[in-house]
C-alpha cells in the first residue's frame, strides 16, 4: 500500500449530537384581514390565501429537562411594537412553556403579505380581525411549543454551506442628470452573498425529521397590487423541501437589510413560487451533498490504477454534544433623534399616504423603548447559542448582508447561522458606512449612527473567537 498522504487529509465537518423535538401550526390568518402593509396599496384587505402561512418550532436540550430551549420559525411580517413582542408575546410564551424568556428564539420570516402582529398598527381596512388573530396565534405557538418539547429524541444535527442564487443587492443608485439618489431595488453591478446554511435533523434509524435553512432575503416577491395572503417565497420552498424529505422545514431569516430577489414587488404570486423554487432547489442540493449523520470525508490511501488515485472515504466519527447559549448586548452610537414634526418633515415626500406617515412616526417611538439609554448609544441585544459545531448569532434588526459575511470570512472554520429578525427590541436596520454616505433610505430609517455595524461586527467576531 502507498503510505503517502495529503497535508489536508480531512474535509471539515459540523455536527451535532442533541436532544431536539419539532413541531407545526397552521398560522394562516382569516380572509378579509388586514394584509396588504404597502403604502402604495389601495387597499389593506385580504381577499384569499396564495399559499398557508406555517409555524415551525423546534426544541433543543443538552440531555434530559435541562437547559431546553426554542427556535420558531414564523410565517409573519413583523411586531415592532415592544407591548406585544415582549410583553404579550413572548413572555407569554416563556410563562406557559415554565422556561426563561432568553431561551427562546422567535424569528421572523418578514413577509410583506400579511397581517400586522402587533394589535396597535392595524389602522387600516380589515385591521378590526387583527386582535383576534394574534391572540389564536399565540395559544397556537404555545401548544405546538408543548409538543415540540415532549417530542424531543436523541438526534443528529448536520450542517453544511450551500449557495442560493435568489438575492440580489438591493440598494440602486439613479439619477436624472440633475439629482441622484439610492432607491430599494435590484442592482446589477453589486455583488450579493450567496451563502445558505442548511441543517438535517435525523432519529437515531437516520430519518429526517427536521430541515433548517438559514437565507437572507427579503420576502418581498409580492407587492400592492395583490389581494392575498402569501407566505411569499417561503411557501414554495417549503412545499418543495418537506415533499422531499417528508419532514418539516424551519426557515431562519438570515442578513437581509440590503437583500431581496431581483424580480419583487409583483401582483402575481406566480414570482414568489418562481423564487421560492430557488431557495428550495438550493436547499434539496445541499441536503444531496451532505454524508450519513456522525460521518465525515477523510483521506483513505493512494491506489494505483493505470495512475495513482486518491480514495477519500465516509468515516465515522463522534459528533459535538455541547449546547449552551448566552445573551450579551452591544452598545452602539445612536443618531440624534427626531421629533415628531421633525420626522414629519423628513418622510413626508417619501410616504405614500398619511396613515401610513403616521404608522412610520409611531413606530420610531416603538423602537427606542427599553433600547435607547441616556448616555447617546443603543443596548442591541444579541444571542449566541452553540449547538454542538454550529454557532447561533440572533438579534432583532435587519443587517446588511455584509455583517453575516464578513463574520464568516473571518471565521472560516466554523459554521454560523446569523439570524435577523429575532427577538427584540432592536427591530431596525443596520447598514453600512456607505449607505449613510448615500443616504439609503434603510439608513433614513435607522436610529442606529453610522458606524454601528462596523462595531457590531468586531464585538461578535470576538464573541465567536471565545467560544
Amino acid at each position: 500500500m502507498n503510505k503517502a498522504r495529503p497535508a489536508v487529509d480531512r474535509e471539515a465537518s459540523f455536527l451535532s449530537l442533541l436532544q431536539i423535538g419539532v413541531a407545526t401550526a397552521d398560522i394562516t390568518p382569516p380572509v378579509g384581514i388586514s394584509a396588504n402593509p404597502w403604502g402604495k396599496s389601495k387597499s389593506a384587505i385580504s381577499r384569499g390565501v396564495h399559499k398557508p402561512m406555517e409555524a415551525t418550532v423546534a426544541a433543543i436540550s443538552s440531555d434530559g429537562d435541562k437547559d431546553i430551549s426554542l427556535i420558531y420559525g414564523l410565517d409573519l411580517g413583523w411586531i415592532g411594537c415592544h407591548q406585544c413582542d415582549v410583553v404579550n408575546f413572548r413572555s407569554r410564551l416563556a410563562r406557559e412553556l415554565k422556561l426563561d424568556i432568553d431561551s427562546i428564539l422567535v424569528n421572523l420570516s418578514q413577509t410583506h403579505k400579511g397581517p400586522p402582529f402587533c394589535v396597535h398598527e392595524p389602522m387600516r381596512e380589515g385591521g378590526e380581525l387583527v386582535a383576534g388573530y394574534v391572540e389564536k396565534t399565540i395559544e397556537d405557538l404555545i401548544a405546538a411549543g408543548k409538543r415540540a418539547i415532549q417530542s424531543r429524541q436523541k438526534a443528529d444535527l448536520t450542517w453544511a454551506y450551500g449557495k442560493c442564487a435568489l438575492g440580489s443587492v438591493r440598494d440602486l443608485l439613479v439619477t436624472d442628470g440633475e439629482t441622484t439618489q439610492v432607491v430599494v431595488g435590484y442592482n446589477p453591478e453589486l455583488e450579493p452573498d450567496d451563502t445558505l446554511v442548511v441543517g438535517r435533523v435525523t432519529d437515531q434509524s437516520g430519518k429526517i425529521i427536521l430541515t433548517l435553512v438559514n437565507y437572507g432575503c427579503h420576502p418581498t416577491s409580492v407587492g400592492w397590487e395583490s389581494d392575498l395572503i402569501s407566505p411569499d417565497y417561503v411557501g414554495r420552498a417549503r412545499e418543495l423541501v418537506v415533499e422531499a424529505t417528508k419532514a418539516p422545514m424551519l426557515f431562519l431569516l438570515g442578513a437581509c437589510g440590503n437583500v431581496a430577489p431581483k424580480e419583487q414587488y409583483s401582483g402575481d404570486v406566480s414570482v414568489a413560487d418562481r423564487n421560492g423554487e430557488m431557495l428550495g432547489y438550493a436547499t434539496l442540493a445541499t441536503l444531496a451533498s451532505m454524508l450519513a449523520p456522525s460521518r465525515e470525508l477523510r483521506f483513505d490511501q493512494v491506489i494505483t490504477s493505470g495512475s495513482n488515485l486518491a480514495s477519500w472515504l465516509p468515516t465515522k466519527v463522534e459528533p459535538n454534544e455541547l449546547f449552551d447559549r448566552k445573551k450579551i448586548t452591544v452598545e452602539m452610537p445612536h443618531k440624534e433623534l427626531l421629533t415628531d414634526e421633525e420626522m414629519r418633515v423628513a418622510w413626508a415626500p417619501l410616504t405614500a399616504t398619511e396613515v401610513f406617515l403616521n404608522f412610520r412616526i409611531r413606530k420610531q417611538h416603538e423602537i427606542r423603548i427599553d433600547y435607547v439609554t441616556g448616555d447617546g448609544t443603543v443596548k442591541h441585544p444579541v444571542w449566541i447559542w452553540q449547538l454542538g459545531d454550529a454557532i447561533v448569532i440572533a438579534h432583532g434588526g435587519e443587517a446588511y448582508l455584509e455583517l453575516a459575511r464578513d463574520l464568516r470570512r473571518r471565521n472560516a472554520d466554523r459554521m454560523i447561522v446569523f439570524l435577523d429578525m429575532t427577538n427584540g427590541p432592536g427591530y431596525l436596520y443596520l447598514p453600512t458606512k456607505i449607505a449613510y454616505e448615500q443616504n439609503n433610505y434603510q439608513s433614513q430609517q435607522s436610529i442606529v449612527a453610522s458606524g454601528g455595524l462596523e462595531i457590531m461586527l468586531e464585538v461578535l467576531d470576538q464573541a465567536i473567537k471565545s467560544l
